[in-house]
């Protein structure tokens, strides 16, 4: 009989435990298990409607229904928040904005924001103790990558690469953009087999 109590806290650990390190959130598909958004992120939120993505705004629009969220663990000290539109008017293709929340009482601080992604994943790789950042989207045959990674304030963008695929030299060619001692280094037409 005292077996009904451990199950019951097992499962809801499952249904709630945050994104780790090496996880990701697609923009085309549901966050399982969802958590309520916090006040401050959702008056965050209502703001970014308001001046960036103002097309989207309806009557009636509830906004603590047009977004959902996932608890993200970025360390052992700083619990934070994935959030991403459900509504589909916030997105263009297979891409939406994203954001990472640290939830402070109170306040909701944006540690992190991009205005399309299709894929965020939160890397094994660490910068000063918080996982890098991933973004990518498009298509086998175009596409983009950009990482980002802790500066002890917030997140910084270190590598960007956009590709196309070339038929004549079946590969797709890449441009790449590359953080190197404090300056950016670009490569051009770098042929990525795959």
């Amino acid at each position: 009989m005292h077996i009904y109590p451990f199950v019951i806290s097992s499962l809801l650990f499952l249904i709630s435990s945050p994104i780790i390190a090496g996880d990701a959130i697609s923009a085309n598909q549901a966050i399982d298990y969802p958590v309520t958004i916090p006040g401050s992120v959702i008056n965050y939120l209502t703001k970014e409607i308001d001046s960036v993505y103002a097309e989207c705004e309806e009557e009636g629009l509830i906004v603590s229904k047009a977004f959902e969220a996932r608890p993200v663990e970025l360390n052992s000290s700083v619990k934070a928040l994935v959030v991403k539109p459900r509504s589909r008017c916030f997105c263009s293709n297979d891409e939406c904005p994203m954001w990472v929340f640290d939830t402070l009482p109170q306040k909701a601080k944006v540690i992190f924001e991009s205005s399309m992604a299709g894929l965020l994943t939160l890397s094994d790789k660490k910068t000063k103790g918080f996982p890098d950042i991933r973004v990518s989207g498009g298509l086998p045959s175009h596409g983009y990558e950009v990482r980002y990674v802790w500066d002890g304030t917030e997140y910084q963008e270190i590598y960007n690469q956009v590709w196309i695929w070339n038929p004549d030299r079946k590969c797709n060619e890449a441009e790449i953009e590359e953080l190197k001692n404090g300056k950016w280094v670009k490569t051009s037409n770098v042929c990525l087999k795959v």
